[in-house]
């Protein structure tokens, strides 16, 4: 599984999938939150790491078109499931 703390600012990852840590016993989720990782996941291309906070959590910007309307979200990657790091071709 890869590691979130091994990514860098610029680096690109595709979601393929809800995290795995989300079905643990416990452990609640947002519906939201459900909704913004499926949006991801029907992409076509794949998000850029914006930033890495002071803790070394990778985060990603993104907008997303809904009911007509763009919203625009920050998302930690915080889990080492339901993505991949996109190798760029040289």
């Amino acid at each position: 599984m890869p590691d979130p703390c091994e990514l860098k600012v610029g680096d690109l990852i595709r979601f393929i999938s809800l995290p795995e840590e989300w079905n643990r016993e416990g452990h609640h989720v947002h519906k939201e939150s459900v909704e913004f990782i499926q949006a991801m996941i029907r992409r076509k291309w794949p998000s850029r790491i914006a930033e890495i906070d002071e803790y070394g959590v990778p985060w990603i910007s993104a907008r997303i078109k809904r009911r007509g309307r763009t919203e625009h979200h920050t998302w930690g990657i915080f889990e080492s499931t339901g993505w991949r790091k996109v190798i760029r071709k040289q």
